[in-house]
């Protein structure tokens, strides 16, 4: 296994009118969630991912596992309970401008508790990735989290941590608190511009970046969206461009970016080429709608490598 990763996973309804959300008529079903959506983007790409959450036994708890198994991802270490399924809504009120609403309060992954991390799970990936998100859904997933970085730190593996801060879900001074709880555990932090800012306590993204250095992070990249990443490693700073894209819908694209970047370090490629990766990755992602529908796959990614041109007629 190269990679596991733990969160929720929500069903997803996508507003198919611009408008707001109280005017929109019809509205598609998806499904997404921060971990998983990364770990589809691994798949996709060839690599071998592994998911770890509590779903409902409810039909959506059914359609979030047949979608992950479709995709590739091992579900095998996935508990079922009595819980419903959460939800998020997203709303388009303008080309460019989607809005989240989370409906996820007593929800089977906001019951994830430290005993559905198995060791033996966790340790039999090269890799652990986790996200602010889960820890943001009480404490028993924080314990669970903190239960999962604790396992990979002893065993040696390297730890990826998007603080992915949802404020509609927990204060900032609760998300810095929880944050922090873990931070001795990462050794990649991936986080954007406002993030680092908030986590800093900082005004300035250079005042963050010196102090998140304090925190002892071997490897951080602030992803910048529109203008790319920047990363800092060994004293280095890697700056990449971001690649040119009418974008369609953002959410997601911060995943995107962590599988290809995640991409690059599990397959030996540099750190700049790491990002750029990530860079690329999100490009796909933010010009379809939906969190992972965009997602690239190996074919896509050989492509690009190759500078080929694809036939598609």
């Amino acid at each position: 296994m190269d990679l596991v990763t733990l969160g929720e996973t929500l069903v997803c309804l996508t507003g198919q009118e611009t408008g707001r959300i109280e005017t929109v008529r019809t509205f598609r079903k998806s499904i997404g969630g921060a971990e998983s959506n990364t770990a589809i983007g691994l798949a996709r790409l060839g690599l071998a991912s592994s998911w770890i959450s509590a779903v409902s036994n409810d039909g959506f708890g059914e359609e979030i596992l047949k979608l992950l198994r479709g995709e590739g991802v091992d579900v095998d270490g996935v508990a079922r309970r009595p819980e419903p399924t959460g939800l998020m809504v997203k709303e388009r009120r303008a080309p460019g401008d989607v809005r989240v609403h989370y409906y996820r309060q007593g929800s089977a992954a906001s019951c994830l508790e430290p005993d559905d991390i198995v060791a033996e799970r966790i340790t039999a990936a090269r890799r652990l990735h986790v996200t602010g998100v889960t820890l943001a859904l009480g404490a028993a997933p924080r314990q669970a989290v903190e239960r999962a970085v604790e396992i990979a730190a002893a065993a040696g593996m390297s730890i990826s941590f998007d603080p992915n801060l949802r404020l509609k879900l927990w204060s900032v001074d609760e998300a810095i608190d929880a944050c922090r709880a873990v931070f001795p555990y990462v050794t990649d932090l991936l986080c954007n511009e406002q993030e680092a800012m908030l986590l800093a306590r900082t005004d300035t993204l250079d005042a963050a970046v010196e102090t998140l250095m304090g925190h002892g992070f071997p490897t951080i990249v602030i992803k910048r969206g529109e203008l790319g990443a920047i990363g800092y490693r060994d004293g280095d700073v890697v700056h990449q461009q971001a690649w040119p894209v009418q974008a369609v819908d953002s959410v997601g694209a911060g995943d995107a970016f962590n599988a290809g970047y995640l991409y690059g370090q599990l397959t030996d490629l540099s750190f700049k080429r790491s990002i750029e990766v990530g860079n690329w990755a999100a490009s796909h992602v933010v010009a379809h709608l939906g969190d992972y529908e965009g997602f690239p796959t190996a074919a896509d990614y050989r492509i690009w490598v190759d500078q080929d041109v694809e036939v598609t007629r």
